[in-house]
Order: structure tokens, then sequence, then C-alpha cells
């Protein structure tokens, strides 16, 4: 029996305008390390003694200079290797709310608040921020993957 399952490669498009497939499985601040998988049958499964439960293989793995990518790839790679590149507003912004949740958390602590009073403003700031993120995506001031790789 074949073990067939379908994978999205990531590809990433240099500036000659030829696509790199791989995901980043390793990112310095000069270099990104892209990775191929392949499927593998059951022959493959029991040959190389792997179990069922991993039907993938790494094939390829190649580095690469970030210099041959554009910024938009170059952000995107950061993304999708779970460290977004944001501009500095952005980081601000999520410091600020996380900041001050965390200053409303220890003031319900030391009795200065109620919990409730604490918890409905964590939960107004939540909310906010995630409208603000939206719509840095809106405007294109951050990418989808940058704002999916923030996780708020």
């Amino acid at each position: 029996m074949l073990i067939l399952a379908a994978l999205i490669i990531a590809g990433y498009t240099n500036h000659a305008g030829n696509v790199i497939a791989g995901f980043p499985v390793k990112l310095t601040a000069t270099q990104v390390t892209l990775a191929e998988r392949t499927a593998i049958h059951d022959s493959q499964l029991t040959t190389n003694n792997l179990s069922t439960s991993q039907p993938f293989n790494l094939s390829t793995v190649n580095t690469y200079p970030l210099s041959i990518f554009p910024e938009s790839e170059q952000r995107r790679i950061a993304a999708d290797f779970g460290q977004p590149r944001v501009p500095v507003a952005v980081k601000r912004a999520i410091t600020g709310a996380e900041k001050a949740m965390s200053r409303s958390r220890k003031r319900a602590e030391k009795g200065l608040c109620t919990k409730d009073e604490s918890d409905d403003f964590c939960t107004k700031s939540a909310s906010a921020l995630r409208s603000y993120l939206d719509k840095q995506v809106k405007e294109g001031v951050i990418t989808h993957a940058e704002r999916k790789a923030l996780g708020r």
C-alpha cells in the first residue's frame, strides 16, 4: 500500500523571479536554510525502520543568502520561521498593550482594583490590539504571515 499525503511546500521568489521551494529550518541575519519534504511509501518505511506515523522524509536541505530575496520575501521567510520582522511601531504597540495588561493584573493582585475590572480591561486591551494588528495587515504594514506568527 502506498502512503500519500498532500503537503504544500512553501516557495519563495528570489530577485530573478525564480521560486525556491522549501520551508525555513534555520534563519540567521544573513542566511536561510530551506528544507523540502517528500512523501515516502511503505517499502521505504520498513527498510528505513520508520513508523507509519512519520510519512515524510527530509529530502534536501539548502542554505541561501537572504540577499537573493526581496525584502518582502525576507519578511515572509522570517514570519514562516516564527520570528516575524515587524516595524518598530507595531512592536511598540504590542509591548505597550502587554505592559498595560500586566499592570492591570498587578493592580488587581494588590487590591487597587477588582479582578473583574482587571479582566474587563485586559479583554478590551486584547481586542483593541487584535483590531490594530488587523488594520496593519489591511494597510500593508505587516503581512498575513507576520500577523499569524505574532499569534494575537
